[in-house]
């Protein structure tokens, strides 16, 4: 066996062991001892499994919409490449602070499939960036729509949606910078080249640096004369997320909640993922489930609120979580194989 050889060999087995203890300890750490299987017993096997294709469908609006500026900026990939960037994003998100490893996850793998990291960038800040306008808007339907106010809940928890909601509206005009604004672009890329190091050591270096910000500015004109596309990919985002938002009502069926309908569902969750989604916790773990409980608190007969709320995070965190994990390894390990063979 060559020395290359070897070496993938390796690098795959640390992956899939780094893979699997990070899955092992936020599903520890999200059950804590809860008897989910139980709980799973209890359910409406139609309503759960309804759950579970959701959860699946969300990656597969989440890969059309990196495929649409992939395919922009150049690159047609196969559906398993999009897959698999989907799977990181989703993967590195849950296990770090803030899903501040998401994007940093999916570009690895990008690089890796031989795209330019400028287009890889641009394209996943495209997604990212229609992603949070569309779940924003959600939460905003939510505080109007939803039958619990936001403003009329009380103690610490009156705080965690204005500080979510500044937040999530920081990162939406600061990516419109990024991708849309010259200035910014240029400012944001000569900083970078300042960081520790980052700072160029070769006389090369400065001049990759320009010609991948080159790259970056024309992806974005790109971008700019085809409104079409981002048009598309809000309208892709809209189904994605609503997809996701629906598992909690598809849970709460599951466990006899016949009261709650769609949309309070949806707005609900809607209002709940604005608080939570940019706080510097991995999956928001915490806040997410107390906010649970006080967002659908009546809406849920107390008697199966608890279940509802394990159930639910159980289909829209743990088990994206395994799936992203598993897939993303074996979409990897076939890559690795294909690269191997020729």
């Amino acid at each position: 066996m060559s020395f290359l050889k070897k070496k993938s060999l390796w690098l795959s087995v640390i992956f899939l062991i780094a893979l699997g203890g990070a899955t092992l300890y936020v599903i520890h750490r999200e059950l804590n001892g809860q008897d989910i299987v139980g709980t799973l017993k209890n359910a409406n096997i139609w309503w759960v499994l309804s759950a579970v294709l959701f959860s699946f469908l969300y990656f597969v609006t989440d890969a059309m919409n990196i495929g649409r500026c992939l395919k922009l900026v150049g690159y047609k990939m196969s559906f398993a490449n999009l897959l698999k960037y989907s799977f990181a994003g989703f993967f590195f998100s849950s296990v770090t602070p803030s899903a501040s490893g998401g994007q940093p996850g999916q570009l690895y793998f990008i690089a890796k499939d031989g795209i330019k990291v400028s287009s890889g960038a641009f394209s996943l800040l495209c997604a990212l960036l229609s992603f949070q306008i569309i779940s924003v808007s959600w939460g905003i339907v939510g505080v109007f729509f939803a039958p619990h106010s936001i403003f009329e809940i009380d103690g610490k928890y009156a705080y965690v949606f204005p500080i979510g909601f500044a937040i999530n509206m920081a990162i939406i005009v600061m990516l419109f910078g990024i991708l849309f604004s010259r200035k910014t672009a240029a400012f944001l890329a000569g900083i970078s080249m300042k960081l520790p190091g980052r700072k160029p050591s070769k006389p090369g270096d400065k001049f990759k640096s320009l010609r991948s910000f080159a790259n970056y500015r024309q992806a974005a004109k790109l971008m700019k004369n085809n409104k079409i596309v981002f048009v598309k990919m809000l309208i892709n985002s809209f189904v994605q997320i609503s997809i996701l938002f629906s598992i909690p009502f598809l849970c709460a069926r599951a466990l006899g909640a016949t009261e709650l309908t769609w949309f309070q569902g949806i707005c609900t969750q809607g209002a709940l993922f604005l608080s939570v989604s940019s706080l510097p916790l991995p999956g928001a773990a915490g806040v997410t489930e107390y906010g649970y409980a006080l967002f659908f608190d009546g809406l849920i007969p107390t008697t199966i609120l608890g279940s509802t709320l394990l159930l639910s995070r159980f289909c829209n965190f743990i088990l994206p979580l395994v799936e992203s994990g598993l897939g993303l390894l074996f979409l990897q390990l076939k890559s690795n194989k294909r690269r191997e063979a020729k």
